[in-house]
């Protein structure tokens, strides 16, 4: 049985979660607690921010240092949002600064119909380009979560579900729905004909990443801040987090 994320899908992962976040308001509209949306839009943030610290600013480009054990559990909640493996998400995010706003570039979204029909576009990455993970290829369990990708929301899955059907929909697969729906929102408003922006700011509530601009001048970068009133919650996280 292969387990292994594939380019297409993301496309159903994004339409699947999309009809959970419909099933989650018709449960409400239905007598269902408005809190249980109130937690997945926690989740929702959580997961947003967990995968801007983890899979963007330590594994695609390495501008912090932590321990293991932060590591590793940056990579399994990383794994949860059903995104890719941290191998994959890589590629296709150095593919994307590599070729930013060009026909080969794998986050170009041109219009909001490509959000929801693209497949992320993964057919423009040249998967050989094995040199950008080479060091997490030198960790084990970046290996083994990328051979045996979907067993861990799988088996996530089936333990929410063991819990109440209701914890499964709203804490797990409506929140996956809004993090890659609001991931391809993100990469069609953050680039124009000029190129990346700072004006996403819908983004401000979640990862930080809303000044895109900025990241792409100084990828390095782990703190997105420039003035006191910007705010950058992976930031905030990644400063308890980072060796210093």
């Amino acid at each position: 049985m292969n387990l292994r994320y594939k380019p297409h899908h993301y496309q159903w992962i994004l339409h699947f979660g999309l009809a959970n976040v419909i099933l989650g308001f018709a449960l409400v509209i239905f007598g269902t607690s408005w809190l249980w949306l109130l937690g997945s839009f926690i989740v929702y943030s959580f997961m947003a921010m967990i995968n801007s610290a983890g899979f963007h600013r330590l594994f695609a480009h390495r501008s912090y240092t932590t321990t293991p054990f932060w590591e590793a559990f940056l990579l399994f909640c990383g794994t949860l949002t059903s995104y890719g493996s941290s191998f994959v998400w890589c590629v296709v995010h150095h593919q994307h600064h590599k070729h930013s706003d060009t026909e080969r570039d794998p986050h170009k979204f041109d219009s909001v119909k490509s959000i929801f029909t693209a497949n992320y576009e993964m057919n423009k990455v040249d998967y050989s380009a094995k040199k950008v993970i080479r060091k997490l290829m030198d960790k084990p369990y970046h290996s083994f979560v990328h051979r045996h990708y979907w067993a861990f929301p799988i088996a996530f899955s089936l333990i929410l579900g063991l819990i109440s059907l209701k914890a499964l929909v709203f804490l797990y697969w409506a929140p996956i729905g809004l993090v890659i729906l609001s991931a391809g929102i993100f990469n069609y408003i953050a680039h124009n004909e000029n190129g990346p922006t700072n004006t996403a700011y819908y983004a401000l509530q979640a990862s930080g990443e809303w000044r895109h601009k900025l990241h792409h001048e100084q990828p390095w970068r782990w703190d997105l801040r420039e003035k006191w009133y910007h705010l950058d919650p992976a930031a905030y996280f990644i400063r308890l987090i980072k060796n210093d």
